[in-house]
């Protein structure tokens, strides 16, 4: 079962965060890359991508290829066009925060990956590479920041919209930016902490758009999901059993016309003082 949604937004300030993360991609990426051949860093992560290559064979080979495929750009942009589609019209219009969410996450972790590597230069791994390396910099790795936008996102939304237990099914898809990340160390074309700056990138985006798009709250001032019914008081304190429309706080139409129905009380006179004339 899922649960229903609400319109409203956070306050459109928080957007500004997006600014703030690209900052501090860049300051990460630039600490990274400052360190000197024969750091302690550079070290483990020259013999992490080239112990990669004793495990080389046709076996790893075809599955490091199809978990880099899951986050190329082509797949990503596809996937994500599908489901923002099928929450958009599987819900009838009611599922546009989420859709929101969805492409703007993509789309956030797409936007800072290529200002990092504009202002980070980072050159590829030197071990042979299994795929063609693209002009952007090592760092970070942007597989792995989709990967955690989009399969990350999805899971997100699974387990806070779905109600059922199935939800937690879902926590399969925080596997993928995992074996994404495994796959791209192992075909010579990231650094070990490049795909670390891909994994932060993807979950500060996440959070970011998450707070805007997700944890709004409707203009009446209610949670957006789980809307309850307000039960009205009577006089005397007692309970009237009227159940308030979710969005608007009126009264339900079934119970307007109930009250209708019922017939209009006599109305009393009071009592007035005579005076008789002298």
């Amino acid at each position: 079962m899922v649960t229903g949604s609400g319109a409203g937004v956070r306050p459109s300030w928080l957007v500004a965060l997006v600014p703030v993360q690209m900052t501090l991609m860049v300051g990460l990426g630039i600490a990274v890359t400052s360190a000197q051949e024969g750091d302690r860093l550079t070290a483990v992560e020259g013999r992490v991508v080239r112990g990669a290559l004793a495990f080389r064979g046709s076996t790893v080979d075809g599955l490091s290829e199809w978990f880099s495929a899951l986050a190329g750009t082509e797949a990503v942009v596809g996937m994500t066009l599908v489901c923002v589609t099928a929450l958009l019209t599987l819900s009838g219009g009611r599922r546009g925060r989420e859709a929101a969410f969805l492409g703007a996450a993509v789309a956030v972790q797409s936007a800072t990956f290529l200002v990092v590597t504009l202002c980070v230069q980072r050159p590829r791994p030197d071990v042979p590479h299994l795929d063609m390396a693209p002009p952007t910099s090592s760092f970070p790795s942007g597989h792995v920041g989709a990967s955690v936008a989009l399969y990350g996102g999805l899971a997100v939304l699974s387990l806070t919209r779905v109600r059922s237990a199935w939800r937690y099914a879902a926590l399969v898809l925080l596997l993928v930016p995992a074996a994404v990340g495994l796959s791209r160390m192992y075909r010579g074309m990231h650094h070990p902490t490049d795909v670390v700056g891909g994994l932060v990138n993807g979950a500060l985006t996440l959070i970011i758009v998450g707070s805007v798009f997700l944890s709004a709250r409707s203009p009446g001032g209610e949670r957006a999901l789980h809307p309850a019914a307000q039960v009205g008081m009577g006089p005397a304190g007692r309970r009237t059993g009227s159940t308030r429309h979710r969005h608007s706080g009126l009264p339900a139409p079934k119970e307007l016309a109930a009250r209708a129905a019922q017939p209009l009380p006599h109305p009393t006179r009071s009592p007035k003082h005579t005076q008789t004339g002298r």
